[in-house]
């Protein structure tokens, strides 16, 4: 499908543009150039910012999650995103598909197969390697991290930027503006760009992080299917050909290639994990799965607020600390990402659907691809650990393909696969970069396309610069570091949408969700 509007009449915001660019360039350049020299500093970093600022990450995590569950389940989780007549834009198969695939991506497939073998070999709370206890929580502890805290970080902006643009009528896509709730009139000023330019530097540096985790693991997919080395030449090859096809979907906009590879995506990788939970070990499986859910509930809080100040193991900081930093780098892109397809619907669906049915969705994944995996560890004695060790996390993942029956289909449909997973991360998250630094979008308009391919290549660019430094420390500094402000505006958006909430709806009985802020104000002038 075409765009609807002519991309040509939103203007960009140049002050926010050129000066994000310049920073990216500032930030990951040094990357390219100086990547021998830039590794111990690097894990310097990383160390400050996680282990001195861990109670921060924690505490702004479960605030989320709380205000979340007050706003779904209050009054005014009935309130419209919209008018009365406003109807969804998007079937709900191709939301919640967009909505999942947007917001994971290729690298829950990494880490629901990574994540197991390290926590068996390196568990939390002291338990003893390969134990019961750290079998217990192999799966438990990913779940946590792909969850509810998780989608919880997610949902505020997206709640935010909905009411800003569908109840408020606000046509604004930067972060600023929605944190006038607050704020005020200073976000007009130089206090707005500064936060919106923090904004853009903090996708890149989530996105950059995706793409030094996924790029790798595709490669040595890849190599093993070709049969040559997996060196760096192979992963710039790869990331040649996901920038093929996110220019094609970034292009064709979010009417097109965005919907239809989110669609195709979701249909492809139940497919997959269907024969993997048919082949493996499927009664344990579900055994597993159930176990693992009920150590996840049974330990949520003690998880949510586990610092180890006494023993200083630094599981929760090279873990929980990394994961949030994370997600909270994604946050504002998903939370844009998530209110441009949410129109028409209520704010208790919003909530439900990015923090509840996507934790039941990346619970599956663990399922399958991490409880195949601990089958293999614990049951079938595969070597993971050996292989994680000595060839990194790429290599034992193929290690686990190549066990499955008919490995030699498998493995280039899991490339077909991861291919269009990453591919819809990475035009989805060009596209809301280029929206912020629009001016004003309206309706259906669209950011132009020129804008939407120059911010992908420079995602590309910038996931490039921590490939060719490698490590697993400076793909987590890159979220990290990038992060830090975001936390902030995090915390300003939902003060944003509890003012905004209780001004427009505080006085009134929401039975159904067919109020409009705009008729109110038509209504008192």
């Amino acid at each position: 499908m075409k765009d609807k509007k002519n991309n040509d009449i939103v203007e960009i915001n140049p002050k926010v543009y050129w000066i994000s660019i310049v920073f990216c360039v500032l930030l990951y350049g040094p990357l390219l150039i100086f990547r021998e020299q830039l590794r111990d500093f690097t894990a310097k970093m990383l160390s400050m910012f996680t282990h001195n600022l861990d109670w921060l990450w924690l505490v702004c995590t479960f605030a989320c999650v709380i205000f979340l569950v007050w706003l779904a389940f209050s009054k005014y989780g009935n309130i419209k995103l919209g008018g009365p007549d406003d109807k969804p834009e998007f079937s709900r198969f191709a939301w919640l598909s967009m909505l999942f695939t947007g917001g994971v991506g290729a690298g829950l497939v990494h880490w629901a197969i990574a994540e197991p073998i390290y926590y068996l070999k390196w568990p939390p709370f002291w338990a003893e390697p390969f134990s019961a206890q750290a079998a217990q929580f192999s799966i438990a502890y990913g779940i946590f991290h792909w969850g509810i805290p998780a989608w919880g970080i997610f949902a505020p902006g997206a709640i935010a930027f909905a009411y800003m643009i569908y109840v408020r009528k606000r046509p604004y896509y930067y972060p600023s503006y929605a944190c006038r709730g607050v704020l005020g009139d200073r976000v007009d000023g130089w206090l707005g760009k500064v936060i919106d330019i923090f904004v853009i530097v903090s996708l890149v540096g989530g996105l950059a992080t995706t793409i030094g985790i996924v790029v790798p693991m595709i490669a040595a997919v890849t190599a093993h299917v070709l049969g040559v080395e997996h060196t760096l030449a192979v992963d710039i090859g790869i990331l040649v050909v996901l920038g093929g096809i996110f220019t094609w979907s970034a292009y064709s906009g979010i009417y097109g290639g965005i919907q239809v590879l989110s669609k195709l995506n979701s249909y492809l990788i139940f497919i997959l994990l269907g024969f993997i939970f048919l082949v493996g070990p499927t009664l344990w499986l579900l055994s597993f799965y159930v176990d693992s859910i009920g150590v996840l509930l049974d330990n949520f809080i003690r998880m949510s607020f586990y610092t180890d100040p006494i023993t200083k193991s630094g599981f929760p900081q090279d873990w929980t600390v990394f994961y949030w930093a994370w997600w909270a780098a994604w946050a504002i892109y998903f939370g844009l990402f998530i209110a441009r397809i949410s129109k028409g619907r209520t704010i208790r669906e919003v909530v439900v659907g990015m923090v509840f049915l996507t934790t039941l969705g990346c619970s599956i994944f663990f399922m399958v691809f991490g409880g195949y995996t601990v089958d293999l560890l614990l049951n079938q004695g595969v070597a993971l650990d050996v292989v994680l060790a000595e060839s990194g996390g790429a290599a034992a993942i193929v290690e686990v393909l190549k066990t499955l029956p008919l490995s030699k289909v498998i493995l280039p449909f899991f490339l077909l696969v991861m291919f269009i997973f990453q591919a819809t991360t990475i035009d989805s998250n060009a596209y809301i970069i280029a929206s912020i630094a629009c001016k004003e979008i309206k309706g259906t308009q669209q950011p132009p396309r020129w804008t939407r391919l120059l911010w992908g290549v420079l995602v590309s660019v910038a996931g490039l610069a921590v490939i060719t430094v490698g490590g697993l420390q400076v793909v987590q500094l890159s979220s990290v570091l990038t992060s830090l402000p975001v936390v902030i505006i995090i915390m300003i958006l939902m003060a944003s949408v509890i003012k905004w909430v209780k001004e427009d709806f505080g006085k009134k009985e929401l039975l159904i969700a067919n109020y409009s802020y705009e008729e109110e104000e038509t209504s008192n002038n």
